[in-house]
């Protein structure tokens, strides 16, 4: 790749439009992403009670996890501005057009939603407090005390003031840079970054209730007062590992970005990526530590659920999810070496999607069991503990992949629909000369 460039070439906005190379993936990712997520619901609706909640924890573990990454490119998009990052310029759009799928996850919610409105408490439990009173008596007050807040009503409410919130500041900032695209006008610069200071705060709240309402709702009985920083650690860094490989499709020799992306970005973007994989860390240790040194039973109840599955133990997860990459991406040399970039990105997208189904699917073990105490007959008693006991045995199966394939596969669609249409670099973003010159120290 160059190391240095001058901006002497034709940057009209529509010479970096993938136009047909991406378009021919739109209707194979949608396909192959509705007909896998057809299969996953009409087997989660036709296979009784313990299948129906394996889905909708299923759908509601891949659903957290493609939502995140769109929130990772909101935060970069509004952090870049705000810092006025010169060296993002030829990689900031990467971000913009990703958070064209928050629409798409807004429509995705709807299953969710739906379950809630049906009164179906194999997800959340709060739908219904009587199945936890009588698996658990006594605790169904703990939810009810909740009841102003966690209710059909108010839950859909927030959840379409979050998305109005994230994609109204993802359009605003959007609309204004593919402006400049065409006027070239450097005052547009001067106003996104003074837009970008109030949206920090925006998104902070947004991010935080979001994360409250559709993870550590599960579990009614349990609260972290850092939970909400907990997501948004995860969500940042797995959009870094994402955008590095992006990055090195898009500016390797032939791409579309090259020579527009070079070793310095690649090394900006691995130094993003391995200070989240340490900020997650540092989160994730010090809400895992407060809580084992307290020893409140209303505390660890969720803990020990994930600490007696093996498939969730917290200590495999903190090895998989921190410390091999943060040992992979301490090297300055693997920062910049974009194939290894793509190894460790690769990595770090698979464990978050591990830290989603750790946060979500042991919620499941806990719902069999209210259902078990509501059955109605012994033989469906049994049937849900059966079921139960083939979970902890078998946690991830067909189901957890039809999901993930499924929103995976709308996602990529989404994603590809947006690369084919629109311009992947802001071409006349007056920070472009300091981006393709800049070194690091």
């Amino acid at each position: 790749m160059s190391h240095t460039m001058e901006i002497t070439q034709d940057l009209s906005p529509e010479k970096f439009v993938l136009g047909a190379r991406a378009g021919r993936w739109v209707s194979k990712f949608a396909g192959i992403g509705a007909i896998a997520l057809a299969i996953a619901i009409v087997l989660g609706l036709t296979g009784g009670e313990a299948t129906t909640s394996r889905f909708l924890h299923a759908y509601l573990t891949s659903y957290m996890y493609f939502t995140s990454i769109c929130l990772g490119a909101l935060f970069f998009v509004i952090i870049m501005q705000v810092t006025s990052a010169g060296w993002s310029a030829t990689t900031r759009r990467i971000a913009e057009l990703i958070t064209m799928n928050l629409p798409l996850m807004a429509v995705m919610s709807l299953p969710i939603l739906a379950s809630v409105f049906m009164g179906n408490a194999t997800l959340f439990t709060w739908v219904d407090p009587h199945i936890v009173d009588n698996a658990k008596p006594g605790l169904s007050h703990l939810i009810v005390t909740k009841e102003a807040y966690l209710n059909p009503t108010f839950f859909t409410i927030r959840l379409a003031i979050y998305f109005l919130i994230w994609i109204g500041v993802a359009n605003w900032f959007r609309k204004n840079s593919m402006a400049q695209d065409v006027s070239g006008d450097p005052t547009l610069t001067n106003r996104m970054k003074k837009f970008a200071a109030p949206a920090i705060p925006l998104f902070a709240l947004s991010i935080t209730f979001f994360s409250l309402d559709m993870l550590m709702s599960l579990d009614p009985t349990w609260f972290s007062t850092i939970f909400g920083v907990y997501y948004f650690a995860g969500s940042f860094g797995v959009f870094m590992a994402l955008l590095g490989i992006l990055s090195n499709k898009l500016g390797a020799e032939g791409g579309i970005l090259s020579g527009f992306i070079r070793d310095e970005h690649f090394h900006d973007i691995g130094k993003l990526t391995f200070a989240f994989v340490m900020f997650w860390g540092y989160i994730a240790f010090s809400q895992y530590i407060l809580i084992w040194y307290a020893n409140i039973p209303e505390e660890t109840a969720w803990y020990h659920e994930r600490e007696n599955l093996y498939w969730g133990h917290v200590g495999v997860l903190f090895a998989l999810r921190f410390a091999i990459p943060f040992l992979g991406l301490m090297s300055k040399h693997m920062k910049r070496v974009p194939g290894r970039m793509i190894i460790f990105g690769g990595w770090i997208m698979a464990m978050h999607y591990y830290d989603m189904f750790f946060l979500t699917m042991p919620s499941q073990i806990q719902s069999l069991g209210y259902l078990e105490a509501n059955a109605a007959t012994p033989e469906a008693a049994e049937a849900l503990a059966a079921a139960a006991h083939s979970f902890e045995a078998m946690p991830f199966g067909l189901l957890e992949i039809l999901c993930l394939v499924g929103i995976g596969g709308i996602f990529c669609a989404g994603v590809a629909h947006a690369f084919s249409k629109n311009t992947i670099l802001a071409v006349r973003d007056p920070r472009m000369t300091e981006s393709l010159h800049f070194h690091n120290p």
